[in-house]
């Protein structure tokens, strides 16, 4: 049977926990340098795909990456960089499945792709310096899922909103995080947490999502039941309290794996 083990992977501002047997951290590791290094190419090409807030149309001939960025972020109506996270880990997770793994995940920055074999539980919020979080339970999964997170209060996302958090359970991690994304931005009061999923509703692939300010929530869809556990640094995160990053950067890579 093989060794199940967690491996930290830092490039840049890449900052991802990849979860799966060891025999297939290789994939998801070339994946994510792979897919970092379409994304950084792209933007030498344009930076304005690097700092638009709107959709972008993906150029002729650009790699699959960049495309399935721009197609996520037209259906949510934001930037293609708001589906970076969550795309890269996507990418990583699809290597793996594609290399027979069947329970793994990829936790970048609190941006989730995964496939479960079993179930899996994830902290989806937790105030800086608490001992417990909010979680949910997931899987096992008919296939790769995403579980992203928008914050305009912590972690590294770029939100225009207020929530503390705007979380989506999506078919891809591309559409989950722009999704997030797009929720987040239109929470900033108590009437705009009551509406934020109006404007998602029906769209293909959008499972379930949650909005949580000041005590308050809203949820869309089958939305996993949530539960108050202790809170610990090393589970699967659907949040994040990373710095805001500047995407651009050399590919230096270190790792860190563990049982």
């Amino acid at each position: 049977m093989s060794e199940f083990v967690l491996a930290k992977v830092e490039i840049e501002e890449t900052a991802a926990t990849i979860a799966a047997g060891r025999e297939f951290l290789g994939n998801a590791v070339d994946a994510i340098k792979a897919s970092r290094l379409d994304v950084e190419r792209q933007v030498r090409k344009d930076d304005f795909f690097l700092t638009t807030m709107e959709p972008y149309d993906p150029p002729a001939g650009c790699p699959e990456i960049i495309t399935r960025m721009c197609e996520a972020s037209k259906t949510a109506g934001v930037g293609p960089m708001a589906t970076v996270a969550g795309g890269i880990a996507q990418e990583a997770v699809e290597a793996m499945a594609a290399g027979g793994c069947v329970h793994a995940w990829v936790d970048n920055g609190g941006d989730i792709s995964m496939i479960l074999h079993e179930p899996v539980l994830i902290e989806i919020f937790s105030e800086p310096g608490a001992k417990t979080a909010l979680a949910i339970e997931l899987g096992p999964t008919d296939g790769i899922i995403g579980v992203c997170t928008s914050s305009g209060r912590l972690g590294h996302s770029i939100s225009l909103g207020d929530a503390d958090a705007a979380v989506v359970i999506a078919e891809d991690a591309f559409l989950a995080d722009a999704l997030a994304t797009a929720i987040g931005n239109r929470v900033v009061d108590s009437a705009t947490l009551r509406t934020c999923f109006d404007d998602f509703r029906g769209i293909r692939g959008f499972i379930a999502g949650l909005a949580i300010r000041d005590g308050e929530v809203s949820i869309y869809g089958a939305f996993p039941k949530i539960s108050e556990v202790e809170h610990n640094p090393e589970r699967v995160t659907a949040h994040s309290k990373m710095s805001a990053p500047m995407f651009i950067g050399s590919s230096n890579l270190n790792t860190e794996v563990g049982a």
